[in-house]
């Protein structure tokens, strides 16, 4: 692989941290954006102005090519670190999967509530439809230009519950779950289906290239087979009850379809889920997400020791100054932290800090 020396080590780290086991040390992925031609970058990641421009920026293989190599050779990947393109249509983007599906190319791809009627007709997957006939097609021609230099890493189609949102449309959702509305269940078995399906082809055209597994490029992770990550960002507008009836047991399913299956843990709001998410015993690991505005996971050691006494893996953002507070909390085995250095000299010191302070 290019731009890093070392990956079959951090494939043996990664693989040690799916199993609560370390290799040498807790697994680190640190990343440095070098300060070598950043105008060029700028220029490259800018988005378009026009409709049309914009079309291409999410879609054409080569501008997607020319600006991710760009950022890989301008970025020192450290730790458990390493190149990668994300396939990128769209956060839950699987929603775009279906018959009449509504988008919208900006700084990222918005969907929009499709006009059907919910309580007679069901959504329908088509495999004919923009964005999966663009996905697969991007997916093809990076692995045919990587030969391997670099990680093809997963779209971002984690939520089922949250694509079934760009559907109808989150607040028409959040009433039809109040009311009990007859088609959830038959909607998310749809999308669940389209979600499988779509890593299992994802799987036989990626998975060679990426060394026998896929990759969750946010989340800096690899897994052997089929890895992928789970989510539910719209619990935090729900009660236990409506997850537990409603999306718990497509969850459940989505872990257990694949071979390495984590959970997108977005934000305090799902604590009150964490021990029914615990309990699914194929879940590999929570990744602990602290959105915007919300306190640093320092100040949530109580749960995060929770997760590790379950015997699942930690996945944690981490600044700086919080790596050393947060190993001599935790255990080393089964954490993983990913962390963001302002230049070498930070990035070197903090994978100085992970060797210094891992134990058991």
């Amino acid at each position: 692989m290019d731009y890093i020396p070392d990956w079959d080590k951090r494939k043996e780290r990664l693989s040690a941290f799916w199993e609560n086991e370390i290799i040498d040390r807790c697994c680190v992925a640190i990343t440095e954006p070098r300060k070598i031609n950043n105008s060029k970058l700028d220029d490259l990641f800018r988005l378009p102005v026009s409709k049309e421009d914009k079309l291409i920026y999410w879609t054409d293989g080569e501008v997607i090519l020319k600006r991710n190599r760009a950022l890989m050779e301008n970025t020192l990947f450290l730790g458990e670190s390493y190149p990668h393109i994300n396939l990128n249509l769209g956060a839950s983007g699987h929603a775009g999967f279906f018959k009449g599906a509504k988008f919208q190319f900006e700084e990222s791809v918005w969907f929009f509530p499709i006009d059907l009627d919910w309580e007679k007709d069901e959504i329908e997957f088509d495999s004919n439809s923009f964005l999966y006939t663009t996905l697969i097609k991007l997916a093809r021609y990076l692995v045919s230009e990587s030969h391997g230099s670099f990680i093809i890493a997963n779209p971002f189609i984690s939520g089922d519950a949250d694509a079934l949102s760009h559907l109808r449309g989150s607040a028409n959702l959040l009433m039809d779950l109040a009311e009990g509305a007859g088609y959830i269940h038959k909607a998310m078995k749809k999308i669940q289906s389209a979600w499988i399906d779509t890593i299992n082809v994802l799987y036989s055209i990626l998975g060679d290239n990426n060394d026998g597994g896929l990759a969750v490029g946010g989340f800096q992770t690899w897994g052997k087979g089929k890895h992928a990550c789970s989510q539910c960002d719209m619990s935090v507008m729900i009660s236990p009850d409506h997850f537990k009836e409603y999306f718990f047991p497509y969850l459940k399913k989505q872990i257990k379809s694949v071979d390495i299956g984590f959970y997108h843990f977005d934000g305090i709001e799902q604590i009150r889920f964490l021990d029914k998410l615990l309990s699914i015993d194929e879940l590999r690991a929570i990744q602990w997400q602290a959105v915007e505005g919300q306190p640093s996971p320092v100040e949530y050691i109580p749960y995060l020791r929770r997760i590790q006494e379950a015997k699942k893996g930690l996945i944690i953002p981490a600044k700086p100054n919080e790596v050393e507070k947060l190993m001599a909390n935790l255990s080393s085995m089964g954490l993983y932290m990913l962390v963001n250095a302002r230049d070498e000299d930070e990035a070197s010191m903090v994978l100085k800090t992970v060797c210094k302070f891992t134990h058991e």
